[in-house]
């Protein structure tokens, strides 16, 4: 193990450490050194990435909220070790996700009129603790359809009850509430569904793709989850999603909204990018420094993470774009994980590996070194070793 001591605040404890990262302080100020006086980037990105990999997932000491953020970052290329007495065997992070994960000794899903469901911070009633199950509504569906996860796979709810993800999705579509955060549930109907074929919901009403959209796109991302980085890769992988159903066609209604909403964000990422490269502590609010490595790490690499989605290939090759990835990777390289925070980490990796495999087509006298696993692990048919559609 290369990091043989991780705190409890990295381990189960996020919250104290993103809030003191939050609070006030003095910011970091690092001296920027020339991009062509640093190692090749793409080297450093991969050694961050096996930074954070050698963190051991223990079952018995990390929570299925901190497990499932690392399918996030790592896809299908990830293991717990399961932990029973003295036996430690470790298991697919997603299988363990699906079939084995519990939380107070009963298995993480569970059922209602024959529908699968996980307990939800603020919606499940009685619960409301952050960073142990799910926070947030499809968060464990977006991290499967992020990771490709065919919609046949095997879930298991308490009472040995049987599921597959595909149950998820329906459930998914079935309780759709207009109301309700967007970005994850953008991200499964993208991925799991044709883009313009319509769902029925509970309500009676019938719902499409674009309409969710529409929806998104009339929101103020201020006022959207950790400042809206989630709800914009939920509209930026949902526009790839339409774009690649119609390849060559111009956007109109919804998908044009769609472009100009990600394109005002873009610009406002832009203009409020500090002068060492970190994109804003105060998101897309205003231009703010980062007062702690776990912010800037949880900052930049959120927004980074949904600029992979929004910018076209070309457009991530933009020096701005550059710096940011650079002043992360440097974070990165210097903090140690106990300085950070599980899911603006794993968050930062999901970026970085984005853009790692996106540069690789435009660094071609680089042979950049792959982080995907060779062959898929047993049970993932149709599995296709890209960690995404």
């Amino acid at each position: 193990m290369p990091y043989p001591s991780v705190s409890a605040r990295f381990r189960n404890a996020c919250m104290k450490t993103l809030v003191t990262a939050l609070c006030g302080g003095t910011a970091l100020v690092a001296v920027v050194a020339p991009l062509s006086a640093t190692p090749p980037l793409l080297d450093r990105i991969d050694r961050v990435i096996g930074k954070v990999r050698g963190y051991e997932l223990r079952s018995d000491r990390d929570s299925p909220w901190v497990i499932m953020h690392a399918v996030i970052a790592l896809k299908t290329d990830v293991e717990v070790n399961v932990v029973d007495r003295d036996r430690h065997q470790p298991v697919n992070a997603i299988r363990y996700l699906l079939t084995q994960a519990q939380w107070d000794g009963t298995r993480i899903f569970r059922a209602t009129a024959g529908r699968p469901w996980l307990p939800t911070r603020d919606i499940t009633p009685g619960f409301h603790q952050s960073y142990l199950i799910q926070d947030h509504v499809n968060q464990y569906l977006c991290a499967l359809a992020d990771a490709n996860v065919p919609l046949n796979e095997k879930l298991i709810a308490e009472g040995d009850r049987e599921f597959t993800v595909g149950d998820l999705l329906a459930a998914c579509q079935y309780n759709f509430r207009p109301e309700q955060e967007l970005g994850w549930t953008l991200v499964c109907l993208a991925h799991y569904t044709p883009v313009d074929e319509p769902w029925p919901a509970s309500d009676g009403r019938s719902w499409t793709l674009a309409d969710l959209v529409t929806l998104a796109t009339d929101r103020d991302v201020q006022h959207e989850t950790e400042g809206g980085p989630h709800h914009l890769y939920g509209v930026a992988y949902a526009l790839q999603g339409w774009r690649n159903a119609h390849p060559g066609r111009s956007a109109d209604g919804a998908w044009r909204l769609a472009e100009e909403y990600l394109e005002r964000h873009i610009d406002v990422t832009r203009q409020y990018q500090q002068d060492d490269g970190e994109l804003s502590a105060g998101m897309y609010n205003r231009g703010e420094p980062s007062s702690h490595p776990a912010q800037l790490v949880h900052a930049t690499g959120h927004t980074l993470e949904w600029l992979t989605r929004a910018l076209a290939p070309h457009r991530l090759q933009a020096g701005w774009v550059t710096r940011a990835v650079e002043r992360l990777v440097r974070e990165m390289e210097r903090a140690p994980l106990q300085e950070l925070t599980p899911g603006g980490t794993y968050h930062a990796v999901h970026a970085l590996r984005r853009y790692r495999e996106i540069a690789a087509a435009w660094q071609t006298p680089h042979k950049v070194r792959s982080t995907a696993p060779t062959s898929p692990p047993a049970g993932f048919a149709g599995w296709d070793g890209k960690g995404g559609r």
